[in-house]
């Protein structure tokens, strides 16, 4: 290639003070964020209150996978290679854990691999941070003390937008209105140049609830690009399906746990695009960009045909809290929201839905589920021509942020 790569979804292992380092009087004085290490040693486990932060194996990531190793793994699942039905997949798929690599905590670290990569700028979001809102969501100062603490520790050491290559993104919570602007405005303040949201329900309305204009008035007005990025951890949709498929007092069971893990991921993003699109959040902020970020893209086809039909059934005629759509639903969508596929999904297939000006290329670097090199994305890239993967793998997400 003779231009350099924008990652749309780069990632970063936290730091173990990521959210004591800049804990409040509160915090501290209930020790309400704290590690704790097993009488072996051998083990540090870490909790928010009395629950432990179990979503990631090891949150101190040292040791931790190799990036990439599982990618081959999902590329044959995705062809229908590799089942082997009724055996457990093997942990030795993951490979042998190696040391923390210091690029993965460490910016100026980082800044060399990205040279070495080919990578001029990336979105960075959280590895532990994104799993945790649920956790912490029961006392609402509680919650935006430990992620005003946690955005401050990123800002210190990633920044918002570091020599205009390494644009982490802040984490917010739309939990309590006010709370949630003066978060946005604190990070706005400090040059972000794109946030992060829980993709589904806010707590009880849709995020496109007149209620929640003042905040998305300040998205419109600061130009700020909002990802919704994979969700995991305790949510909304976690709570639902316990509910649905192991209600009290059954434990949560293998059946309901496996039905959540199929569809919750493609139910919170299509929910969550469907909600801003057909309550008319961009009628009334037409500037506002939503990316849509490591959480696939297999449900777009179905999405379009989803937003239209429910327009069809009232003659495109949809009133969304006394407003009236200006166009097609799907068209709507498609001038607002850049999707990120996986790299083992049919990328030409979504460009036939919504376009190739649509599309961010996403390595999610360093993961283990992502590409060993950001730069071997392309290789899903055979079917464009050369204007058209430069687009995907660099000037859709540049365009985002210039």
């Amino acid at each position: 290639m003779d231009y350099l790569l924008f990652d749309a979804d780069n990632h970063y292992y936290e730091a173990e003070d990521a959210f004591t380092r800049y804990a409040s009087e509160r915090m501290k004085a209930g020790r309400y964020v704290r590690w704790l290490t097993e009488g072996d040693g051998k083990r540090r486990r870490l909790f928010f209150g009395d629950r432990e932060a179990r979503t990631i194996g090891n949150p101190t990531f040292n040791p931790v996978a190799r990036p990439g190793v599982y990618y081959e793994t999902l590329k044959n699942l995705q062809f229908g290679k590799d089942l082997e039905i009724g055996k457990e997949r093997p942990r030795s798929v993951y490979g042998e854990l190696v040391p923390l690599d210091p690029a993965y905590q460490d910016r100026t670290a980082r800044l060399k691999t990205m040279d070495q990569q080919g990578v001029e700028r990336a979105f960075l979001f959280p590895t532990l941070g994104v799993t945790l809102e649920g956790m912490i969501d029961g006392d609402a100062d509680m919650m935006y003390d430990c992620f005003h603490a946690f955005n401050r520790w990123l800002d210190d050491d990633w920044g918002f937008s570091h020599q205009d290559r390494i644009y982490a993104a802040p984490y917010l919570s739309m939990l309590d209105l006010d709370r949630a602007i003066a978060e946005l405005e604190w990070v706005l303040e400090r040059g972000a140049r794109i946030v992060t949201i829980r993709p589904g329900p806010a707590y009880g309305r849709s995020p496109a609830d007149p209620y929640f204009d003042p905040f998305w008035a300040r998205i419109n007005e600061a130009h700020v690009v909002v990802a919704y990025h994979a969700l995991d951890g305790p949510s909304a949709y976690s709570e639902m399906y316990r509910q649905l498929w192991a209600s009290p007092p059954r434990q949560w069971t293998n059946e309901a746990a496996i039905h959540e893990r199929a569809i919750s991921h493609y139910n919170a993003i299509m929910d969550t695009l469907s909600a801003l699109v057909l309550h008319n959040l961009f009628g009334r902020f037409p500037d506002i960009r939503v990316a849509s970020i490591e959480l696939g893209a297999a449900w777009v086809p179905f999405l379009l045909h989803r937003l239209d039909h429910a327009g069809g059934l009232v003659d495109r005629r949809i009133t969304a809290f006394g407003k009236t759509l200006s166009d097609r639903p799907s068209q709507i969508l498609r001038r607002h929201v850049w999707v990120s596929p996986f790299p083992e999904e049919d990328i030409p297939v979504l460009t036939e839905h919504i376009g190739v000006e649509q599309v961010l290329f996403g390595s999610d670097w360093p993961h283990a589920e992502g590409t060993p090199q950001p730069v071997d994305y392309v290789k899903g890239l055979d079917a464009f021509d050369a204007a058209s993967v430069k687009r995907i793998m660099r000037d859709n997400a540049l365009e985002l942020v210039v």
